[in-house]
């Protein structure tokens, strides 16, 4: 008989008693069990290598160790052991007071003991004998089983192995305690309700109404996005009440976010206008300029409720409150960005006079919005010089003449689907692109000339399509004889000479200085220097074109004088009026737009000073003067004197600290690239002085102080127009009923939270808005796991088997 390897497991037991076996390696010699009474009995298990007979164990006698008893197969050796019941293998849990052993035999291996329990005996010789046959286990309700060549930690299929010291393994290792089974459940939920995050930055993103959520959620189910019930506890996470409590948790978290990049700005600008909203409700919008490692920022700070009280004296009172209740010094603000109304800039009783009064900051200076400046160039241009100061301001005739045959096109085509079909098939004919003619609005500086583009395009030589449909109309005996003396009274409109001059003229005034001027004053990182270098070029172009020669009129102009010499536009003919008068009339709206030009864009002495020590294109075009002694020093004392008791500013070390940084930025300004961006300018600057000397910020605090100042100075209010476009967006016709700290909240996420929701970003802000909604403070269902927990059939039955 081969050599066996007998392995031979502790048996489990509450006890402290131990047992002692001694087994020898050839299948004579036999094993003493030695246990004692009043002992937890425990299963062994014998294992047969490949060729073995199989084991199975029997259930004692009273009183007596537990025995093991081997079913001999067909060319094996057997065991003398009676069972109690049939031949199969099988498995009977011994009695109280009794002992299990396992014994192990080697692969190959035949060895043979014999068990002869009596009853009250404490030893027993036991006998085993092993063949080559294979093991099987009847199924036993109250044992878990492990399938043949697989371990199954739940035992619930045929085994190989049966072992305590497997179910120890399930329980210790495999198994998780409760704690982390409800960890685990918690995180899954945490992740569902942070989709539900994503899903309400979504809706504010685009604009949606907060009862867009439960469709919402229903997609995303559909999608396979994780989501909580749809009830829990009572509780539905599904509507709009939760989903205005998880903005208000985010737009807490951004607001807060941005007050403690406001906080580390030595220096602030703010930028305000008030409006009347759908509800009929007083408010006023409110931006904030700060610095962040030199470079300006423009941010939404908030909506304010005037509560119908639009004064000055409110308006100072909401911001002051803002300002109080988000700890902001105001002490910092150095500018101050409005519309041109005089509840911003009224000398003594202006939102600005009483700021400078209430806090003491002399040093706030004002920043009329320039394209609400344009605005008002345009629209007093139109009028003529009074010859009676208390008479009304009239209107030129020539302007109302152009803009109501403008509003008669728009009119015409508005009201009628089929004529806008007619004509988009002649523009079909003609390969013209379909344009639809504008509404004229009140306000021309940003209107007029949308109106008068696809006019022009469709009444030019070649590409007359709105003549052609209105010639037609009115010689089609088809339609009405009121459709066909209404097309024929606008097309003898517009085939006047006094219109289609005035229409080319400001066709050229717009497209050539009036429209680029208006799109750059708009943009949110224009400087003064870069506007005052525009208004100088277009205005230059303005007097050139002051000349009686026609030769100096605008393109478009010159054109149609030419081409009209002899009576005939394109196709049709024009009756040719007194173009002398004609363009005296352009001539005087020119010189009206020079004079108001001069009058609303005088040169500003602390804008000019700041640009000459620090506007990077200023500083790139005198390059070779900046390492002069004398650059600069005239313009630092007016800002020294302006700013002397701005907090934390020296005004005699700044003087220093300016000598010593000229020559290092003229050397830089010599190297600097043109293909390099100028608003990274002064960033690029100062981080080459840092990583070359540590002490460079600290050397130069006040001289950078007052590059802060230049860089946050507001050149215009347009934001504050986007951002009341922001708000229509969100406050329409079917939400014109949202209370205006409603709107606040979804203004916050909607222009402060505009990353891609894929983005790094938009995961960290819903990671610490969850961390906010979470509180244990606020008690949520979420902590009361045993609600939510979805547990296994078998897991109740596996808690009361290890406990």
């Amino acid at each position: 008989m081969s050599k066996t390897q007998v392995k031979l497991y502790e048996l489990w037991s509450k006890n402290k008693n131990g047992v002692l076996i001694s087994i020898s390696e050839h299948g004579r010699s036999s094993s003493s069990v030695e246990p004692q009474r009043d002992r937890d009995s425990s299963l062994f298990v014998v294992e047969p290598e490949c060729g073995s007979s199989s084991s199975v164990l029997a259930e004692p006698q009273h009183g007596s160790s537990s025995s093991v008893l081997a079913e001999p197969q067909h060319g094996s050796s057997s065991s003398s052991v009676a069972p109690q019941q049939n031949s199969s293998l099988f498995l009977l849990e011994p009695e109280r007071g009794s002992s299990s052993s396992s014994v192990e035999p080697e692969h190959g291996s035949s060895s043979s003991s014999s068990v002869e329990p009596e009853r009250g005996s404490l030893s027993s010789s036991i006998t085993i004998s092993l063949s080559s046959s294979s093991t099987t286990l009847s199924a036993n309700p109250d044992c878990e089983i492990i399938s043949e060549g697989k371990e199954n930690v739940w035992f619930n299929s045929g085994m190989k192995t049966l072992s305590i010291d497997k179910i120890k393994q399930h329980k210790e290792k495999i198994q998780p305690n409760w704690h982390i089974t409800r960890e685990k459940e918690v995180g899954k939920h945490e992740q569902a309700i942070q989709h539900l995050m994503f899903a309400c930055i979504y809706l504010c993103q685009e604009d949606h109404p907060l009862a867009s959520i439960e469709p919402l959620c229903v997609l995303l189910e559909k999608l396979g996005v994780q989501l909580l019930p749809a009830q829990v506890s009572g509780v539905s996470y599904r509507n709009s009440h939760a989903a205005m409590g998880f903005i208000q948790h985010i737009a807490n978290f951004l607001h807060e976010e941005l007050v403690e990049k406001i906080q580390l700005s030595p220096v602030l600008g703010w930028m305000m206008d008030e409006t009347t909203t759908r509800t009929i409700e007083k408010s006023c919008i409110v931006f904030v300029r700060y610095v962040d490692n030199f470079e300006p920022k423009t941010a939404y700070f908030g909506l304010m409720n005037l509560e119908g009280d639009g004064t000055a004296a409110n308006i100072v009172k909401s911001i002051s409150s803002l300002w109080r209740k988000d700890d902001i010094n105001p002490l910092k603000s150095c500018w101050l960005a409005t519309d041109n109304a005089s509840t911003f800039t009224g000398v003594r009783e202006g939102v600005l006079a009483k700021i400078r009064r209430n806090f003491g900051c002399d040093w706030l200076e004002l920043n009329p919005c320039f394209a609400h400046s344009f605005s008002l160039v345009g629209s007093y241009a139109s009028y003529k010089p009074k010859t009676d100061p208390n008479s009304p301001p009239a209107v030129d005739e020539t302007i109302l003449n152009l803009e109501a045959i403008i509003s008669r096109i728009y009119g015409y085509f508005s009201r009628s689907s089929t004529r806008l079909f007619k004509l988009k098939q002649w523009q079909n004919y003609l390969d013209l692109p379909e344009m639809k003619f504008k509404k004229l609005f009140e306000i021309r500086w940003s209107t007029i000339q949308d109106c008068i583009r696809p006019i022009i395009i469709n009444v030019l030589p070649g590409s007359q399509s709105l003549l052609a449909y209105l010639q037609e109309a009115a010689t089609d005996v088809t339609l009405s004889s009121s459709e066909r003396e209404s097309a024929k009274n606008l097309l003898k409109s517009i085939l006047n000479d006094d219109f289609l001059l005035a229409l080319h003229f400001h066709y050229d005034l717009h497209e050539t200085v009036l429209g680029p001027l208006t799109k750059i004053m708009q943009n949110d990182k224009l400087s003064y220097y870069s506007l005052m270098e525009m208004l100088q070029e277009k205005t230059k172009i303005l007097e050139s074109w002051t000349c009686e020669s026609s030769s100096t009129v605008g393109p478009a102009l010159f054109d149609y004088l030419q081409s009209t010499a002899e009576e005939s536009f394109g196709s049709f003919r024009v009756t040719v009026g007194d173009r002398k008068m004609l363009l005296n009339n352009c001539l005087e709206h020119i010189h009206r737009l020079l004079r108001e030009l001069d009058k609303r864009f005088t040169p500003s002495k602390l804008q000019e000073c700041l640009s000459i020590l620090f506007d990077p294109q200023y500083l790139i075009k005198n390059k070779r003067n900046i390492s002069c002694l004398d650059y600069g020093r005239s313009e630092l004392d007016f800002l020294r004197r302006k700013y002397n008791k701005f907090p934390n500013f020296d005004s005699n070390v700044v003087r220093n600290e300016w000598e010593s940084l000229k020559q290092p930025l003229s050397d830089f300004a010599n190297t600097f690239s043109t293909v390099q961006s100028t608003q990274t300018f002064w960033k690029d600057f100062i981080a080459l002085k840092i990583s070359t000397n540590s002490n460079f910020l600290s050397q130069h605090k006040n001289i950078l102080l007052l590059l802060n100042i230049y860089l946050i100075s507001p050149t215009n209010s347009a934001e504050c127009e986007r951002g009341f476009s922001a708000a229509n967006r969100i406050q329409a016709t079917g939400r014109s009923r949202l209370k205006i700290s409603t709107l606040d909240i979804l203004m916050t996420i909607r222009m402060l939270l505009k990353d891609d929701l894929r983005s790094s970003r938009c995961q960290e802000v819903v990671n610490k808005s969850f961390e906010s909604w979470n509180d244990l403070d606020h008690n949520r269902r979420l902590h009361q796991i045993q609600l939510l927990l979805d547990t296994p059939d078998d897991y109740t039955l596996c808690l009361i088997k290890q406990n």
